[in-house]
């Protein structure tokens, strides 16, 4: 018991005790055995040094061997050397030198120290191991670039970011460039410091990179870079142009006052210098935020002629004041004379006339506001331009159909300020109409022209409307055998209206004429390089006998405001995933989709039929549509109560396959159906794909049982070549049938345009073109129409003619055709089609449509 208290009482005081063999408890001796230490038992290092760890080694239990002294357990970098390695003899302690590279991370490792003996095993000991970071600092500039104009200074704050240290920093600039300094404050640099930097006055403008430098004892001399931009103080001229006027006693005269500024976005106020006695300006605006004002100098009745300096100053915040001179010149009072030229107007009842007003200036530059007195009730005069900038304005006097018949005498005024109220007479003589009375009207003033002609007994005349509301009426007549009605409307206005609107039933031919041109243009297809003018005018000429006019009302017979329309509310069933289909009701209705049951179809309130077809979902390449099924509902009421489709229960399709013949080599192919009841137009669907590259298809008919003789089938056939230059050449065919499909599929395509010359009109006013050419058999019937269509170069205006058969016979072209466009009085040439032009496309029209379409109408259009 004994023995085993002196062994346990030496492992506690001298550390880890390890021996082999043993004794008893009966006293035979202790064990022999070896322990160490480590003095001390944490090292704290920074990174790139090196410290030291005394080792003690102890022998018990009489072992008196030799003892090697390891270290292990420290990170990559850092070494050791112990010395002595190995403890012999009377030699109990050794040095342990650690070396910690720059490169090891901080933080804290343990290193175990081994001592091992032959024969009594190893004892160890542990320390530990503190890494540091190397005592640095890195330095920051908030900004980093500073915009300082000559002469002045700005301030940046230069921050610092210390690591594992604690010391001063102070700061200075490295090397600045001559003339650019810096203050700092606090000195020395502790957490950060405002640097205030100066710019000498000599500085060359530019971009500076300065150099901010922190010295401290330790971690050395750090550096940061601050971009200085130096530019010009703010400053500004001033200048009037012109900077010499004339102006008339009591007159007013014009000039600009023009800014340039330097580094200055301050506002400048702008303002006379004692102007001479008399003499006032109004500048607008009168505090500049930009670069330029208006100033309008009024000189009184009373100052003396000659000339006078007018200085203008200019005052910002930043900059010294500056000033400019007008030379104001008073010469004697203003004065203008008018003259109406003809002095004489004969107008017929519902028509119009012009006369050209001109205005004599002496010393006069202000405007000149006309006006009419004297004219009776119905009768209107408009000038324009209105008021006269310049020196003339085309006055129109409109004669309402109530005028009273005979001379009527006006009074033409100009205000013309200082210079007075000038006057001249106009004349105008009101006539009963002769002819044939015709009527155009225009729904909405966003459609109508900017100028209405017609042309009666060979001679065209403008004439002005009547505005009612958003309608505008154009109320004429027409004598002789033939005439025509032309307008120019601005910015696609023309067609616009012309696709937009239905025309009139009133004439049959003049209504085919207008269709053939809707369906001609509806399909131009031309290039468009873009043009200089921000508008760009389209001039329609539609030429007829004057009993296809007479009566015609323009584009729209009715004006009335549409009915609002109502919902009527579809849902469907049962369609399959990979079905897609279409519902017609009431001329409209959308796609159906597998994913959607509930659908509202808006139209005006009615009854209508309605049709759903169904085929399977189109896929590439070709998206074609091969329709199988449909429902079929007739007499059904909007908004009425909801109707359900079920895809499950559609009847099949009758199917006629059919051919066409005549078509282009290498064309593209375009069929669509439309299926009409007795209540009008249930819809419209394409049969194939949207492009096809055969001549052949299949219509659908309904099933027998499905059909009444009212319905109405129309087969709409496209065939469209593309030549080598970038506009197409397009045929249509538009065949109408029964509910009954008919005996044969087999279709010819109408003929195309034979090729046309195109040539400028010889001695026109303004330039205009014409297109001849002949007329092929297809576009010879009664209900026929040829048309062309004049695009100015680089696509700016249009100027197209429309012929009615009528007019075309009547002017010896049976067989062939000149269309040309003719002068109109008034037509502005910024108008006109401009040369070179860059497209010409002729369209006919070929129809036995007297009337509604019927089973065996037919249309025939081609565009080339």
């Amino acid at each position: 018991m004994t023995g085993f208290m002196v062994r346990a009482l030496t492992a506690i005081t001298a550390g880890v005790v390890l021996g082999c063999g043993g004794g008893s408890d009966g006293g035979s001796g202790p064990t022999p055995s070896i322990s160490v230490t480590a003095t001390p038992i944490g090292l704290t290092l920074q990174q790139g040094t090196s410290g030291t760890v005394a080792v003690t080694m102890a022998r018990t239990g009489g072992f008196a061997g030799a003892v090697s002294v390891s270290v292990t357990g420290l990170p990559t970098g850092v070494t050791v050397d112990v010395a002595p390695a190995q403890l012999t003899g009377a030699v109990t302690s050794a040095t342990v030198t650690v070396s910690v590279a720059a490169s090891v991370a901080p933080g804290t490792y343990t290193a175990t120290i081994h001592a091992a003996a032959t024969g009594v095993g190893e004892a160890t000991t542990t320390y530990a191991l503190t890494v540091t970071a190397i005592p640095t600092y890195t330095l920051t500039a908030t900004p980093a670039s500073l915009t300082i104009p000559l002469g002045t200074s700005k301030s940046a704050t230069i921050g610092i970011v210390r690591t594992n240290f604690e010391g001063a920093v102070a700061l200075s600039l490295d090397q600045p460039p001559p003339g650019i300094t810096a203050t700092f404050l606090p000195i020395p640099l502790t957490s950060g410091s405002t640097a205030n930097f100066s710019v000498a006055p000599t500085v060359a403008t530019g971009d500076y990179n300065v150099t901010v430098k922190g010295s401290a004892t330790g971690p050395g001399d750090k550096t940061v870079v601050v971009t200085l931009t130096v530019t010009l103080l703010p400053d500004f001229t001033i200048a009037a142009t012109p900077n010499a006027i004339s102006v008339a006693q009591g007159g007013t005269g014009n000039t600009t006052v023009n800014l340039v500024r330097t580094n200055l976005t301050a506002d400048i106020a702008l303002s006379l210098v004692t102007p001479p006695a008399g003499i006032t300006g109004v500048f607008t605006p009168a505090t500049v935020t930009g670069t330029s004002s208006a100033l309008v100098i009024s000189v009184a009745g009373n100052v003396p002629l000659g000339a006078h300096e007018v200085t203008i100053k200019g005052s910002g915040t930043g900059a010294a004041d500056k000033t400019t001179v007008v030379t104001v010149t008073v010469v004697s009072g203003p004065m203008v004379s008018l003259v109406a030229a003809p002095a004489t107007l004969s107008i017929e009842q519902g028509m119009s006339g012009t006369s050209t007003l001109t205005a004599t200036r002496t010393n006069y530059a202000g405007n000149v506001v006309p006006s009419s007195t004297g004219q009776p009730a119905g009768m209107t005069v408009t000038f324009n331009p209105d008021p006269l900038t310049a020196n003339t304005s085309t006055i129109t006097v409109a004669v309402g159909s109530s005028v009273p018949l005979g001379q009527h005498n006006l009074t033409i005024t100009g205000a013309s300020g200082a210079a007075g109220n000038p006057t001249t007479p106009l004349q105008v003589n009101v006539t009963a109409p002769t002819g044939s009375s015709v009527q155009w009207q225009f729904c909405s003033l966003a459609d109508a022209p900017v100028k209405f002609w017609r042309k009666s007994g060979g001679n065209w005349s403008e004439v002005t409307p009547t505005v009612v509301g958003n309608v505008s009426k154009y109320q004429f007549t027409i004598s002789g055998a033939t005439g025509g009605v032309a307008y120019t409307a601005a910015s696609g206005t023309a067609i616009r209206t012309m696709m937009g609107q239905q025309p009139s039933t009133v004439n049959t031919a003049a209504s085919r004429a207008l269709e053939g041109a809707r369906l001609a243009t509806s399909r131009t297809r031309a290039r468009r390089t873009g043009s200089s003018q921000a508008v760009h005018y389209n001039t329609f000429m539609f030429l007829a006998t004057a009993s296809e006019l007479q009566g015609t009302v323009g584009f729209s017979a009715d004006c009335t405001t549409p009915p609002v329309k109502v919902a009527k509310h579809f849902t469907t069933m049962l369609q399959g995933p990979s079905t897609e289909g279409l519902l017609g009701y009431g001329g409209s209705g959308p796609a159906l989709a597998s994913t959607t049951t509930s659908y509202d179809v808006m139209v005006d309130p009615g009854t209508y039929d309605w049709l759903a077809l169904w085929g399977p979902t189109p896929v590439l390449p070709t998206l074609a549509h091969a329709w199988f099924g449909y429902s079929i509902g007739r007499a059904e009421a909007a908004p009425g109560g909801a109707v359900t489709i079920n895809q499950d229960i559609a009847s099949t399709l009758t199917l006629l396959p059919f051919t066409v013949s005549n078509g282009a080599v290498g064309s593209s192919w375009l069929y669509s159906e439309t299926v009409s009841g007795s209540r009008g137009a249930i819809g419209s669907y394409l049969l194939g794909g949207v492009f096809n590259s055969t001549n052949a298809g299949s219509m659908f008919f309904l099933a027998p049982g499905d059909r009444l003789g009212s319905d109405l089938v129309s087969l709409f056939i496209s065939n469209t070549e593309t030549p080598s230059s970038n506009i197409s050449s397009s045929r249509s065919l538009i065949s109408y049938f029964g509910p009954t499909p008919p005996g044969s599929g087999n279709f010819t395509l109408n003929q195309a345009v034979p090729a046309f010359v195109v040539s400028p009109v010889s001695g026109a006013a303004v330039p205009t073109w014409s297109a001849s050419g002949s007329t092929p058999t297809d576009y010879q019937g009664n209900q026929s129409s040829v048309s062309v269509r004049f695009l100015g170069g680089g696509g700016d205006n249009t100027y197209s003619i429309f012929a009615t058969r009528g007019w075309l016979v009547a002017n010896s072209f049976a067989t062939t055709y000149t269309l040309a466009g003719e002068d109109l009085p008034g037509f502005n040439p910024l108008w006109a089609a401009s040369s070179p032009l860059d497209g010409t496309t002729v369209s006919m029209l070929g129809s036995n449509v007297t009337g509604s379409p019927v089973p065996g109408s037919v249309f025939k259009v081609v565009v080339s």
